[in-house]
């Protein structure tokens, strides 16, 4: 995907790897499949296989003087995070650097959540120990996320996200990086951290405004696009459905009334897109920015 122009901000799209997840898992509606799935690019749904592409991905922010990194995906070399993310050897930070991004040039690491497809390359191996990848970033987090990972704090059932506290987080509290905030946090004048809870208890958003455009960048408040129209259909792996539920229709509601774009973690190409209404059904319509010229 090119770099993208959205008011003031330049935005890149930097790929880890995808896999197939079944539409199954959501919804076997077949009119509503066919009336709302069916006209999106392929990559929403193969219709032999009945399978979508789940593209893991970050997004990169150039605003405000300030570069941002949001979701920096699973890492290479983990163990413990099942069938399609162990093991890992994607060129992750080559795809960075081509979209002239350094490590060291990153300014802001902001995590939606702590699911471990969200937060693995916060760190790296190096010399025997997990360490930094951004040595010169500061690694927002959400207070009540943090403290929900913590090993030091109230155990929580989660099977799929092991030991990510300890080879993600704590290395970059342990060097100083960390900066752990209560919400709403402004990173800068105009990206603030909002609250999205229930896919996570801490999960949260990043909204953009720059130049009178808006987008949300909205992690995993969304898998696909069938929950932007039914926002009760849902994957398993929620903290609290009930408030996930809510906090999509909320989600769903102000992209509509602002006319922002939307940012996914997830989304298959084009990976983003706005809102519209049907008659009383929301769709998703993808794409719609401005990309950026060439220099």
């Amino acid at each position: 995907m090119r770099t993208l122009t959205l008011g003031n901000a330049l935005v890149d799209r930097i790929e880890e790897h995808t896999l197939p997840v079944s539409l199954t898992f959501l919804t076997g509606d077949e009119a509503f499949v066919a009336r709302r799935v069916d006209p999106l690019p392929s990559g929403f749904l193969d219709r032999e296989t009945m399978n979508f592409q789940f593209s893991n991905h970050s997004w990169v922010l150039r605003v405000d003087g300030r570069t941002v990194l949001v979701d920096p995906c699973t890492g290479n070399g983990r163990t413990g995070r099942g069938p399609y993310f162990d093991g890992l050897d994607v060129p992750y930070l080559e795809r960075l650097a081509a979209a002239g991004v350094s490590p060291e040039a990153v300014d802001v690491v902001f995590c939606t959540h702590l699911h471990h497809d969200h937060c693995g390359w916060n760190t790296r191996w190096s010399t025997g120990s997990w360490v930094p990848t951004f040595p010169n970033a500061e690694y927002v987090f959400a207070e009540e996320e943090y403290r929900r990972w913590d090993p030091a704090g109230p155990p929580h059932a989660n099977s799929f996200n092991p030991n990510v506290f300890d080879e993600c987080v704590r290395p970059v509290a342990e060097a100083g990086l960390a900066r752990v905030v209560p919400l709403p946090y402004r990173i800068s004048p105009g990206l603030t951290v909002e609250p999205a809870p229930g896919h996570t208890v801490g999960h949260a958003v990043l909204r953009l405004e720059s130049a009178g455009v808006r987008a949300y960048f909205t992690g995993d408040a969304f898998h696909h696009p069938v929950q932007l129209t039914r926002p009760e259909l849902h994957l398993p792996g929620c903290d609290d459905l009930e408030r996930a539920v809510a906090t999509r229709r909320e989600l769903v509601q102000r992209v509509l009334d602002e006319g922002a774009f939307l940012f996914p973690a997830h989304f298959s190409a084009p990976h983003y897109g706005q809102l519209a209404l049907d008659g009383d059904e929301v769709r998703f319509v993808p794409g719609g920015a401005v990309h950026a010229a060439a220099g």
